[in-house]
């Protein structure tokens, strides 16, 4: 069976660099420890259940005019590897060369999954290649792995996942007048570039390195009692990465007058928000300028008030959706003309990435013989000269945060000081002040 890739999976095929591979993060930690063939099997299954998870990317020729999936029948190669971790740098280790590898896509499956085996409790680390799903898609896919683990019911929407692939109505990309309207926003965006995080003891390897924290969510009254009305947790979350970005480039003499966050949005209808596997998010940005920034409760309501123009149906964001408008001719003009937008990408990205997947509406359990998942981590991909990409999910009362970043960018100190800042932010926004 074969079918087109979307308009988001061509864009993101075209942008994936071998150095920083655009792969999505998704982790969960065992209470106890997992059987390496009964993961085997969890992972075979749950393949069998999702079509895309099955893709590989047809034989192509530069005269064609779009690329194909093709959704083969069984895998063919063995996506799960094993390691065994002493402690959480040997983890580290694993999630730094599992997210730091491209997923090559011309073979099934377009993942890769790792078993790190660890005393306090074993880690499954699962990387998609972003051209195959997006985060919530992916968070889908690990979810169908550890309850195939545990032998528990694994429903998914009666509807032919490949069908609904088709995203130009949800992004309004069809006709001249759309075009012309997403053109002009562009422009207006690139006549004001957003500010760079400034880099602190960087290096200049491939891959990413992360940095995780877990919040007691319960315990922050920014997410919570102290939250304006009309605010959510992902305005808050936002907010506080404009604050962090701003105190963090103060720091470093940096200037910082614009800082712009992207952040996906769900085009999956409100009934299947979190079913279906593959790419069904736009991507808005978020803006603040200095005057904004003034007092964490005007920053909160500079965010808010857009995120409420986008929940209207106001426009998505300009950069990332004109430049997923489908290009016309074959392949070999569109390869050459992303090779010529390395100055318009410079100019039109923002300052940092938040996806915020939400709360999940149920534990994720293996069973009886390892229970819940104590933890469970995401976050999407980030290039440079962005390099910074903050990954959100909430179990029960554990806000867990994903920080994901460029080495050109951070060093592993930095990177956990820049967190401590964005902790910091959350407490400001609880004060107000």
């Amino acid at each position: 069976m074969r079918v087109a890739f979307n308009v988001i999976d061509e864009t993101i095929w075209f942008i994936d660099r071998p150095h920083e591979p655009w792969t999505v993060q998704a982790e969960a930690r065992a209470a106890g420890r997992l059987d390496d063939e009964r993961l085997r099997l969890a992972v075979r299954s749950a393949l069998a259940r999702h079509p895309m998870a099955r893709a590989r990317q047809a034989p192509w020729r530069f005269w064609q005019t779009g690329f194909t999936w093709e959704i083969t029948e069984d895998a063919q190669v063995d996506a799960l590897s094993i390691a065994d971790c002493p402690d959480d740098a040997a983890v580290a280790r694993v999630r730094s060369d599992l997210y730091g590898r491209p997923v090559p896509l011309a073979t099934s499956p377009p993942l890769r999954v790792r078993l790190a085996h660890h005393p306090a409790g074993d880690v499954i680390l699962l990387g998609v290649n972003h051209a195959a799903s997006d985060g919530l898609g992916t968070l889908r896919l690990l979810a169908s792995i550890v309850r195939a683990y545990a032998g528990a019911p694994d429903p998914v929407p009666d509807l032919d996942p490949l069908a609904v692939r088709d995203l130009r109505a949800p992004l309004a990309l069809d006709g001249l007048p759309g075009r012309i309207r997403h053109a002009a926003a562009l422009l207006t965006e690139l006549q004001r570039p957003k500010a760079r995080i400034a880099p602190e003891r960087a290096g200049d390897g491939p891959g990413y390195g992360f940095h995780l924290v877990r919040l007691d969510a319960e315990d922050m009254p920014a997410l919570g009692s102290r939250r304006p009305p009309g605010a959510t947790v992902n305005d808050v979350l936002l907010a506080a990465l404009h604050l962090a970005i701003a105190e963090w480039n103060a720091e470093h003499g940096a200037p910082c007058e614009r800082i712009g966050v992207m952040m996906p949005v769900n085009l999956r209808p409100p009934e299947r928000r979190n079913e279906v596997v593959g790419n069904f998010s736009s991507f808005v940005s978020v803006a603040t300028d200095r005057a904004d920034r003034g007092r964490p409760a005007a920053t909160l309501a500079a965010v808010t008030a857009q995120s409420r123009r986008v929940k209207a149906g106001g426009p998505p964001g300009a950069l990332v959706d004109v430049l997923a408008t489908p290009l016309p001719g074959p392949l070999l003009l569109k390869e050459v003309t992303w090779g010529l937008l390395p100055f318009v990408l410079e100019r039109g990205l923002d300052t940092a990435v938040l996806s915020n997947l939400g709360r999940l509406g149920e534990p994720l359990s293996f069973g009886a013989d390892a229970g819940d998942a104590a933890e469970v981590w995401f976050s999407p991909p980030a290039r440079m000269p962005v390099g910074l990409a903050l990954g959100a999910v909430t179990i029960g009362r554990w806000l867990h945060l994903s920080f994901r970043y460029r080495h050109p960018l951070f060093g592993p100190g930095a990177a956990a000081r820049f967190a401590t800042r964005y902790v910091e932010a959350l407490d400001r926004l609880a004060a107000g002040h």
